[in-house]
């Protein structure tokens, strides 16, 4: 359903390793249909997109011909485009996408969040410490590391929350046996709730030291 809450909101959306699949095309539907406005750039060049069967290929593509830092680098490019014409502006990531989106939270001042969804590699990066609010939301089974200990870790950090589902990795995308439509439902609620706050804790304050003229 149309929320005018969010006219007013971007969202840069940061796919997988397979590129601008049916997930990502579905998600960027259903935050359209929320009243965001979508971004949803094609990190993978003149390639389209990879099938799921093509796992390893599409891995070995990304690792080698584009990288974490490299498309970080590009989306926080495509960012600073955005933040001038928009009020708020988020960055919402899946898989390697949200590896690159908790990279471009330490970027001050030009997300008013982060949002991650299974970001396996964000054990590789915890060096980072994020500018602004930053929701990540990770699955309670992974198979090449326990999310817990990668938890545990980030917890330390400041302007961080974190969510645990039960599911695996990929517990989104409908397509796969690992979907959840529980766990699913849950976290989009709270992603919605994440955005819907920072929105108004803004405005609050712009309202505080930008008060409107009385003769307006």
């Amino acid at each position: 359903m149309d929320n005018c809450e969010f006219h007013n909101t971007t969202i840069l959306v940061v796919h997988e390793i397979y590129g601008i699949n049916n997930h990502i095309k579905d998600i960027c539907d259903s935050l359209n249909k929320l009243g965001f406005t979508v971004v949803c750039p094609n990190l993978l060049g003149n390639t389209e997109n990879y099938c799921y069967k093509d796992e390893d290929r599409a891995y070995k593509h990304f690792v080698h011909e584009k990288g974490f830092d490299t498309s970080a680098d590009k989306i926080i490019s495509i960012a600073k485009e955005l933040r001038t014409n928009s009020s708020n502006l988020y960055i919402l990531g899946f898989s390697v996408g949200a590896t690159i989106a908790w990279i471009c939270s330490k970027y001050d001042g030009l997300f008013d969040g982060v949002i991650g969804f299974c970001g396996s590699r964000i054990r590789d990066y915890l060096e980072v410490s994020p500018k602004c609010e930053t929701l990540l939301i990770f699955p309670t089974k992974e198979k090449s590391f326990d999310p817990e200990i990668v938890v545990t870790k980030l917890k330390t950090k400041n302007m961080i929350q974190i969510i645990k589902v039960e599911g695996s990795h990929g517990f989104t995308d409908q397509s796969t046996p690992n979907y959840d439509q529980y766990s699913t439902e849950y976290c989009f609620q709270k992603m919605r709730d994440f955005i819907m706050k920072q929105n108004q804790q803004k405005n609050k304050f712009l309202l505080h030291f930008c008060p409107i003229p009385l003769w307006l």
